[in-house]
């Protein structure tokens, strides 16, 4: 096994209050990340040699959904470690997009999905739910 850590991606698009998750599909092969099937995820993935962050973050979203995002911010970052692979994940918000909502990568999402901040699922891919947690709990100070 190689021994390297690698940049993910992950894409907060944002709508008011609401935000997108995608169905990692059930009995698909490992796409590359933390294997956790089944479970709702926001849009990324890995930043590609020669790109900026935030190019990857627009590469990444239209790949997976056909939307165009825009008005990005960085807001944290974080370490993902499983057992046999180690992310830095740069946490995104996108607080923009436009296009037509559709799934590019079937053999990894089935579904996209818009949920309100208050009522998330509870199967939230393990990444993805370290960039809520940490976004609501931030929004939660800022409004104290």
């Amino acid at each position: 096994m190689e021994k390297i850590i690698k940049v993910g991606l992950g894409i907060m698009i944002k709508d008011g209050n609401k935000i997108l998750l995608g169905h990692r599909s059930k009995n698909k092969k490992d796409t590359g990340g933390i294997h956790e099937p089944d479970t709702w995820t926001i849009p990324g993935g890995k930043q590609e040699y020669n790109e900026t962050v935030l190019e990857g973050a627009v590469r990444e979203v239209k790949e997976e959904t056909n939307l165009d995002v825009s008005d990005l911010e960085i807001f944290s970052v974080s370490d993902d470690i499983a057992s046999d692979r180690h992310f830095v994940t740069i946490h995104i918000i996108a607080n923009k997009y436009d296009g037509e909502l559709k799934v590019m990568e079937p053999t990894k999402e089935d579904e996209w999905k818009w949920f309100d901040l208050n009522n998330l699922p509870d199967n939230l891919y393990s990444p993805t739910k370290h960039f809520i947690d940490k976004y609501l709990n931030a929004k939660n100070i800022n409004n104290k």
